[in-house]
């Protein structure tokens, strides 16, 4: 039993250091529900009646990942963007459907990213209407990371 003390008690401190410098370093405080584009699509966005599962998750905090097509002409600093679960639902005509599309609003600037990101924010069910069409949710971002 001895013998297995000192090696937990390293694999604890390991992992206790990696969480306090993505704490400190800027990294994501994550803490809300994992979000798909499959719980999304549960939205009817022509009645705009949603799962009881997507309803609960309305005004929470949540993790979802997507790309980023900016809304924006700053390429370099981004405050707002459409979330989408494809690279190919970026730019084409016609546009996905509604509940297919995030609107995003972040509370301060992130970076333009080209690749797949995970967005960390609150969700709201609203629609949003944009130049690239309607989204039928709304996030306040707080973060985005490249998707690993």
């Amino acid at each position: 039993m001895k013998k297995w003390l000192i090696p937990g008690i390293l694999i604890i401190a390991v992992i206790a250091s990696v969480a306090l410098y993505q704490r400190l370093s800027g990294g994501p405080n994550y803490d809300g529900a994992a979000l798909d584009w499959r719980t999304l699509g549960e939205m009817d966005y022509i009645t705009g009646k949603s799962s009881a599962e997507l309803q609960a998750l309305d005004g929470k905090v949540v993790k979802i990942p997507g790309f980023m097509v900016p809304l924006e002409d700053d390429q370099r600093q981004v405050v707002e963007f459409l979330l989408v679960p494809s690279p190919q639902a970026c730019i084409h005509v016609p546009a996905p459907p509604p509940n297919q599309m995030v609107y995003v609003k972040m509370k301060k600037g992130v970076p333009a990213m080209q690749g797949p990101l995970w967005l960390y924010g609150t969700l709201k069910l609203v629609t949003k209407k944009s130049m690239y069409g309607d989204a039928s949710f709304e996030i306040t971002g707080e973060a985005v990371e490249p998707y690993k």
